[in-house]
């Protein structure tokens, strides 16, 4: 009988053809779906400084995880060790999805102009008549009332950052006799109240953002691997094969394109394609990013985000530990 190296023998398979990784990657599907979910409910409100400091915690911790999961899948294809890939991709994504999340918020933060981080007090006092569908900007309807839960959660959200560089002066609310007024604060206002408001304004399109897309790709690539496994089970070898070569681009194009395309009243109302949208990407695009494949990926998945926090993790509340 032929001697085999240690090497040869150390595992009997990778882990994309093991059913418990495609299941563990599933379940942080769930739980990164779950975090956008409390998100959500959390920017009903203003934020206090635990609240915004356990979002942005949670938010590059499990982004980092999931970027983690991407590469342990890639890493260990070829090294020969798994435990080397595991300490690897962990080291790498954690680290990287830390600093860059924080990295953005506070270049957005200390390069705000002080008179965007009063408008900004004002935007989130604003949001909900947005989210009612009671806007209008510069005449044109900004959305419209009476839009899905799922639309008017997002659009809470993300209207503020959104709205970042236009006059409160373009918006009207005629319905309800709001009148817009000049974004000017008193002289007691400190440079902390400031940056508290814009923070509030901006993390929550980063953290949705970042959070979604590799929740999105891992729950892509979790089910694409189910499905090898289960094509090989049914006697299926060629059509697995050919999935194995190109399954994280095949999902992740299926599932991130499907989110792309996803269209809701907002989006598709006169005031967000004739002049919200385009002054989002004239004025910060790097936001502009974000904040256009929330409005898109919040309302699509709205409901398995629902699903996920209150049934699969019981309403957690995801604070700062």
């Amino acid at each position: 009988m032929p001697h085999l190296a240690p090497d040869a023998t150390h595992r009997t398979a990778s882990l994309q053809d093991q059913a418990w990784f495609a299941a563990v990657l599933v379940m942080y599907a769930l739980v990164e779906l779950s975090f956008n979910h409390r998100m959500l409910e959390l920017t009903d409100v203003v934020l206090s400084n635990p609240d915004l400091d356990g979002l942005q915690f949670w938010g590059r911790v499990i982004a980092g995880f999931g970027l983690s999961m991407l590469l342990l899948r890639w890493l260990d294809l070829r090294m020969q060790q798994r435990w080397q890939a595991v300490v690897i991709s962990f080291a790498v994504g954690m680290l990287v999805m830390w600093h860059f999340q924080k990295m953005v918020i506070d270049y957005l933060v200390d390069h705000a102009p002080a008179a965007e981080k009063k408008l900004s007090v004002y935007l989130l006092n604003s949001a909900d008549l947005g989210a009612a569908g009671l806007l209008s900007i510069k005449g044109d309807a900004l959305g419209k009332p009476g839009m899905a839960p799922s639309v008017r959660e997002a659009v809470k959200t993300l209207l503020p950052a959104a709205a970042l560089g236009m006059s409160l002066s373009d918006f009207e609310a005629p319905a309800t006799g709001w009148v817009s007024q000049p974004a000017a604060l008193p002289m007691s206002a400190s440079d902390e109240m400031l940056d508290n408001a814009y923070r509030n304004t901006i993390t929550p399109p980063i953290a949705l953002g970042l959070s979604s897309f590799f929740g999105l790709l891992n729950l892509a690539q979790g089910m694409g691997l189910g499905i090898l496994m289960a094509l090989r089970k049914q006697g299926h070898p060629r059509w697995a094969g050919w999935l194995r070569r190109h399954l994280l681009a095949l999902t992740a194009a299926v599932t991130l394109g499907l989110t792309a395309m996803h269209h809701n009243e907002f989006i598709d109302s006169p005031g967000y394609a004739l002049h919200l949208s385009p002054n989002m990407w004239q004025h910060n695009a790097v936001l502009a990013l974000f904040i256009a494949w929330d409005m898109r990926a919040e309302p699509a998945w709205y409901a398995l985000s629902d699903w996920a926090h209150h049934q699969l993790l019981r309403g957690f509340l995801f604070a700062k530990l």
